[in-house]
């Protein structure tokens, strides 16, 4: 606990001072992004789907891009969460720590954070959060505000029992009170709520240094252990069978993984974005379907232009008034006819009305093409 305490964290390229300290990088360049990884994989197979799923989502820009593994302390077989960055900055930022620096890290991950507690830090026009122990992310306060409303929606994540914020924001601290979640602004008030005391960098944060390259501390491992390879052969041979089983393993679950991407494609083409490109499922989709709730709603209370045209119908034939043209413009009707003189217009308006239907008389004069009098009426269905 001493030790984490005296290590001081900074901005990569501030002033560090003597001693140890934990370089911060902006975590708005480093997302933690979350993959649907098989709990079946394993070690550098995991890693290799995880990265086909993270170049399938970003296109071309995968390939400048560099993934580091992110878990909880033991969970790292069964990680499903990764640092995600370019691969360009990653290298400045190892250029630009100095020494005594212990690890370069996301400013998310320099958060004091306990299991079930969710903490906020707003900062410099900057919100910070750590969502648990496995997810965060920096972002704008109104990018933050949607983020931290996702979450609390996303079955995935599990609704912390409390929050720690620092700094003021009335509508994070409304999203919460919304949801009957406590808001703390000092960790001495966690204790009666049943939490631990959080604490920074004390989960094994120091270990997702963005300055190490796993795929390269596993090649200089195997350049090591390559005069030894001989020796190695006859358990090489006698693990022959399970390697091919997990390469067959592998290829089912790809091959599964592609055809569902692929039929999950084309009910999205079918039935949710019939043109252009498909660039996020999940958001295009819900966009869709809000687009047809709200066009539902439009329509509640609403009635059908062919009940509204009959009900009028029945009453102009009745009183024997010759029908012209019918116009229908969103919830209201309006008809063109024409009449024997004013008495039967007004007779027929009193009918419709006695019908249940609205009536605003347009026009009402002398027909100019034939005998009669023309009368133009606006009919709605009265609520």
């Amino acid at each position: 606990m001493s030790s984490r305490k005296q290590i001081a964290m900074h901005p990569l390229g501030a002033a560090p001072g003597t001693g140890q300290h934990v370089a911060l990088v902006p975590g708005a360049e480093v997302p933690l992004l979350a993959l649907d990884l098989p709990a079946r994989l394993r070690g550098p197979a995991r890693e290799d789907v995880a990265r086909r799923q993270l170049r399938d989502r970003i296109g071309v820009a995968g390939e400048h891009v560099e993934m580091r593994p992110f878990f909880a302390p033991g969970r790292g077989e069964h990680w499903h969460r990764a640092l995600v960055a370019d691969g360009a900055r990653l290298a400045a930022w190892r250029a630009g720590a100095g020494p005594g620096c212990r690890a370069v890290l996301p400013d998310y991950l320099a958060l004091p954070v306990a299991a079930g507690l969710w903490s906020v830090q707003i900062e410099n026009g900057s919100v910070q959060a750590r969502l648990g122990l496995e997810d965060g992310f920096s972002a704008d306060p109104d990018l933050a505000r949607l983020m931290l409303a996702r979450a609390l929606e996303d079955g995935d994540i599990a609704p912390p029992r409390a929050v720690l914020l620092q700094g003021e924001d009335a509508e994070i601290t409304a999203l919460m009170a919304a949801r009957d979640i406590p808001v703390v602004r000092d960790a001495a008030a966690l204790s009666p709520l049943g939490l631990a005391r959080p604490e920074a960098l004390a989960h094994g944060e120091l270990a997702f240094d963005l300055r190490a390259d796993p795929r390269a501390a596993r090649e200089t491992l195997r350049r090591r252990v390559l005069p030894w390879r001989w020796p190695l052969l006859i358990g090489l041979l006698a693990s022959g069978l399970w390697a091919a089983a997990q390469v067959v393993a592998t290829q089912a679950l790809e091959a599964e993984t592609r055809a569902e991407r692929d039929a999950t494609l084309a009910l999205v083409r079918r039935h949710f974005v019939p043109t252009g490109p498909v660039l996020d499922v999940r958001t295009q989709v819900a966009r869709a379907l809000a687009e047809r709730q709200d066009a539902a709603r439009d329509w509640q209370g609403r009635v059908s232009p062919l009940t509204l045209f009959g009900q009028v119908a029945r009453v102009v034939s009745g009183a024997g008034a010759v029908s012209g043209e019918y116009t229908y413009e969103r919830d209201s009707l309006t008809a063109v006819l024409r009449l024997e003189d004013f008495a039967a217009a007004e007779a027929l308006v009193t009918a419709l009305r006695d019908a249940g239907l609205g009536v605003e008389v347009v026009d009402l004069r002398v027909s100019d093409s034939a005998t009669g009098v023309r009368a133009e009426l606006r009919l709605r269905a009265d609520p």
